[in-house]
């Protein structure tokens, strides 16, 4: 009886821990071997954090001459996209990485390629997509 109360006490613990979700992040048409993940952490009541992760992400130039940067976009339901930040690129490993906080709990991630660090909109060079929806 003692074991298997401290054995529900021990997975009540583990559950209200709010473990880290994962979603698959796949390479479009454009980079087909890109592939990673993002995890989504809570941070607080208001807000969480989405870091994605890409691997084997040919450098942008590859895709097409003049484009620069790969840039993180959230959609939310309804709405338009939204700038978020360029993704932390190396070229040697090609790897890209981006930490972000946001408050949205339901909208699409896209990172596209494009020529400059600041566009107004997505370029229709979309790289990876997913959607997103948090509790």
């Amino acid at each position: 009886m003692g074991l298997r109360l401290i054995s529900l006490f021990v997975l009540a613990m583990i559950a209200s821990c709010n473990p880290p979700a994962d979603y698959a992040l796949v390479g479009s048409a454009y980079v087909p071997a890109a592939h990673g993940d993002i995890e989504i952490e809570k941070i607080d009541q208001e807000q969480i954090l989405v870091t994605l992760t890409l691997d084997h992400l040919a450098p942008p130039e590859r895709i097409e001459l003049g484009l620069t940067h790969y840039i993180v976009w959230f959609t939310p339901v309804g709405g338009l996209p939204m700038r978020q930040r360029a993704l932390d690129y190396d070229a040697e490993t090609q790897v890209g990485r981006a930490s972000i906080p946001t408050s949205l709990r339901e909208f699409e991630l896209q990172v596209t390629a494009e020529n400059s660090e600041t566009p107004n909109q997505p370029s229709d060079l979309l790289v990876a997509s997913q959607k997103v929806r948090e509790n």
